[in-house]
């Protein structure tokens, strides 16, 4: 588990307990962000004033006894593609600069419904798309934290936030979390509505969230989802897990597939045999479909709202996006009947275990002219599945290494059980060298 100075739960209850004030630890995290920022380069828009002037009104609403959220004072940070009220949302792109939303978005609204302070916008790849940011990995400056939602990873691995909101079409989620050390966790697709965030592909985006344990970012899931109490507990019984290698095994590097050999026997020595299941035929073209949803999709939503500002995309995303306005509508149709057929024998495939045990990355964080191969995460994006990174070890160039486990569409709960069991029982790395 996380240490108590960065875990969401636990600084939570210790503002409940009033062992410390949100001011103090808004301090905390201003401190760490001044230190630190000029080396990870984690956010986009930060205003200490607007932060201590929050946490000193949540103190006076936490001394007068008023009703409080789960999270009242605690500082986090919001991926800069998730409209903030006054504050910059400029999708890591020139063509939104100086773009200031009137509303938020609906999962900052429920996070400051619970009390939550938006310490920051966090830094995105542009478009949340592949371009990468300016974020570097705090493990490694050298490194990428891995994309698209760069910025929340590095910024809750440094310990400058204990939580962060991030987004994951493909791989930008669970890629960033496992490169930085940190919980990263995908719910089903739509449990956390995407409303005011930016749209890439109406299919594939879904929310995600950044925290040091799981049950902080079960937690801190379940509140952006409007359920604001539920933190994953232990069940009554060993889960029932499998874990599975596909096609895309040989892309991984011999460390990754070494921790996930190591990952898998300490869990079977733990709770019993793991099951090695064959998989779905459809899983293995995950990679072929979901390249023409993401790219149909993708063109059709961006394009317009860069129209007369093309300029100030890169020349990358244009292509991309170009490409994607070439797809014909009959070839969309046909990837999107695919998706549909691979939803319902993922289901069947999945419903016995509990959790399926696969690797989050092919291996270390790269270094920053790439956000890193998300081909370990498409197939969950693609069927909109529950999947969650723990970080469980480091790599030959001291960066970390995680395993990823997922279940059937919706059962995040369930997910989320055998992710604290598999937590309490993988090696622990702690935070990045000072």
């Amino acid at each position: 588990m996380a240490d108590a100075e960065a875990d969401l739960v636990d600084l939570a209850d210790a503002l409940a307990r009033r062992e410390l004030t949100s001011l103090e630890l808004v301090d905390r995290a201003l401190s760490r962000y001044e230190m630190l920022e000029p080396t990870i380069h984690a956010f986009a828009w930060i205003d200490p004033e607007r932060a201590r002037r929050l946490a000193r009104a949540s103190d006076a609403r936490r001394r007068s006894g008023a009703p409080l959220g789960r999270l009242e004072g605690v500082p986090i940070g919001v991926k800069d593609i998730f409209d903030t009220r006054g504050i910059p949302t400029e999708h890591g792109c020139r063509a939104f600069a100086g773009r200031v939303p009137d509303r938020d978005a609906a999962a900052v609204r429920a996070a400051e419904a619970a009390g939550a302070i938006v310490l920051g916008k966090t830094i995105t790849a542009e478009l949340a798309y592949l371009r990468p940011g300016p974020t570097r990995n705090p493990w490694d400056a050298s490194r990428t934290p891995g994309g698209s939602s760069m910025g929340s990873a590095a910024a809750v691995a440094a310990r400058v936030i204990p939580a962060a909101i991030g987004s994951q079409t493909n791989g930008s989620t669970i890629r960033p979390a496992a490169f930085c050390g940190v919980v990263g966790f995908k719910p089903s697709r739509a449990r956390v509505s995407l409303g005011g965030a930016l749209e890439f592909s109406r299919t594939l985006d879904h929310a995600g969230v950044f925290a040091t344990s799981v049950r902080s970012a079960g937690l801190f899931a379940a509140i952006l989802a409007g359920d604001s109490e539920r933190v994953p507990r232990l069940g009554g019984h060993l889960p029932r897990l499998a874990a599975l290698l596909t096609n895309e095994w040989e892309h991984a590097g011999d460390a990754m597939r070494a921790r996930f050999q190591e990952d898998v026997d300490a869990l079977a020595a733990a709770g019993g045999p793991i099951e090695w299941p064959k998989p779905p035929a459809l899983l293995e073209e995950t990679q072929r479909i979901i390249r023409v949803v993401m790219l149909y999709e993708g063109a059709r939503a961006v394009l317009p709202l860069i129209e007369g500002r093309e300029e100030a995309v890169s020349a990358f995303a244009r292509q991309q996006l170009a490409e994607g306005a070439r797809i014909d509508d009959g070839d969309y149709r046909e990837a999107i009947a695919a998706r549909e057929q691979l939803i319902r024998e993922l289901a069947a495939w999945a419903a016995p275990y509990d959790a399926i045990l696969t690797p989050p990355t092919t291996g270390e964080a790269p270094s920053p002219e790439s956000t890193g191969d998300p081909r370990f995460c498409s197939r969950w994006s693609l069927t909109g599945a529950p999947a969650i990174t723990i970080p469980t070890g480091l790599g030959p160039n001291g960066l970390p290494l995680g395993l990823q486990l997922v279940a059937a569409p919706g059962e995040d709960d369930r997910l989320l059980t055998a992710a604290l069991w598999a937590e309490a029982r993988l090696p622990s790395i702690g935070a990045p060298p000072a």
